[in-house]
């Protein structure tokens, strides 16, 4: 069965739903451009005044992302994995004297997860050894809260060795987790997206539709696998903070989702603290052959790579200017694999546009360009593709491999002339 097909089976057996979001967009963008630019630069457009001078073009408002101060797992709360039905939990719960908030199967790892309220007067470690006690109870864990992290641009297509067009055109799947997509955005109407919501609401937010804009956008903002099909599994709440948060329970259903739907390449923009229920599942995707990348956080050169993108099955992406400058707030460590454009991007949001930066926006850079790569989209080799990216990007940094840029900026061609000088690095054929 070709992939597309299996594609279409698994989200029909998963109940995904192919649906275009209208919900109310945040009151916190700029209106869209009254009149398109002929000529080049990011196209923000400028409105005509027949009674005088043109005036000059609104700015889009910027929005430099930095992680917030979250507390990094939801009070009076806890995960249990376990073997067993929902009847099983049901039981574990009543014995151990906790309540059982949800229980959802995840055919990912074969296993269940239990969402257990802890009692008012009582601790998470008492509940925990309480729990932890009971037959086909696996382990325990908090349930751990995460963020989002958070443009016609020539010059980022050039830096990647895009030189046409046509050469942003993909074919296969992208799935991305994140907060939800305002599909109703001119970038984004042509495009083929499907959406499920996982514990938020479906009110379209700017980050999804950010990212969603950078992969497969069309018009003023230029994704870089346009034509993909594109699966937005929505679970971050747009309405909790700024940047959206999520937690365990429902990140866990996402990861499950994605998968069953097997896209060729999964993008993370998103980080927290490590979880051994969703690094069970990300071990699964991987071995399942889906690329997965990640932010590696906003934090600022002291803070260490975020998890998920610390994790071994994911490329953990920082982010550089159109300089090659690497991103003020990125966060630096050995886990650094690869480097995408990721600072002062023009991107889609609810009602307008705005100029995105963060390591987020340079995960989307990076999985949009592996849709170009067959050790995703038709070897569906996770680790080919790591050799591959690590060998062709251009060397940025200390030479080699280091805690800043990693292996460099991720190129998907030579350029026709080698650089005359070395202080940026080496470029490498791509086959």
């Amino acid at each position: 069965m070709r992939r597309s097909a299996a594609l279409m089976l698994a989200l029909l057996a998963t109940g995904v739903s192919a649906q275009v979001v209208n919900g109310p967009a945040p009151d916190v963008q700029q209106p869209p451009p009254q009149e398109r630019p002929t000529g080049g630069g990011i196209g923000l457009g400028i409105s005509l005044n027949l009674g005088g001078k043109k005036p000059k073009a609104p700015l889009a408002p910027a929005w430099e992302k930095g992680d917030a101060a979250i507390s990094d797992q939801v009070p009076g709360e806890l995960v249990a994995v376990l073997t067993g039905s929902a009847a099983d939990a049901a039981r574990i719960a009543k014995t151990a004297k906790v309540t059982l908030i949800e229980f959802a199967p995840l055919e990912a790892i074969g296993k269940g997860m239990a969402v257990i309220a802890i009692p008012l007067g009582d601790t998470s470690g008492a509940a925990n050894i309480r729990l932890t006690g009971q037959r086909g109870v696996e382990w325990v864990q908090p349930n751990f809260q995460f963020q989002t992290l958070a443009g016609n641009l020539p010059r980022r297509f050039s830096l990647m060795g895009i030189s046409r067009p046509a050469q942003l055109r993909a074919t296969g799947t992208i799935a991305m987790i994140d907060t939800p997509v305002d599909n109703s955005r001119p970038e984004l109407r042509g495009a083929q997206i499907s959406q499920t919501v996982y514990g938020t609401s479906s009110s379209p937010a700017a980050h999804g539709t950010a990212i969603a804009s950078l992969l497969v956008g069309t018009g003023e903002v230029q994704g870089m696998a346009q034509g993909a099909r594109l699966i937005s599994l929505a679970a971050f709440d747009p309405h909790a903070a700024a940047s959206g948060l999520s937690q365990t329970r429902y990140l866990a259903k996402a990861m499950d989702a994605a998968w069953k739907l097997r896209p060729d390449v999964l993008n993370l923009s998103f980080g927290g603290r490590e979880d051994r229920l969703l690094a069970a599942l990300l071990t699964a995707i991987g071995a399942r052959g889906i690329c997965a990348v990640g932010a590696v956080g906003n934090g600022g050169p002291q803070s260490a790579v975020l998890f998920p993108a610390r994790h071994p099955s994911v490329l953990a992406v920082t982010a550089v200017d159109d300089r090659l400058r690497i991103y003020s707030r990125a966060a630096r460590g050995p886990q650094v694999a690869v480097t995408g454009i990721g600072v002062g991007m023009l991107a889609s949001v609810p009602g307008g546009y705005r100029t995105v930066s963060g390591t987020s926006f340079a995960a989307a850079t990076v999985s949009g360009a592996l849709m170009h790569r067959s050790e995703c989209t038709a070897v569906h080799d996770p680790a080919a593709m790591r050799t591959a990216v690590s060998a062709l990007a251009q060397d940025l940094g200390e030479p080699g491999h280091d805690p800043v840029f990693g292996a460099g900026l991720l190129r998907l061609t030579e350029p026709k002339t080698a650089p005359k000088s070395n202080t940026r690095g080496k470029y490498f054929r791509q086959y």
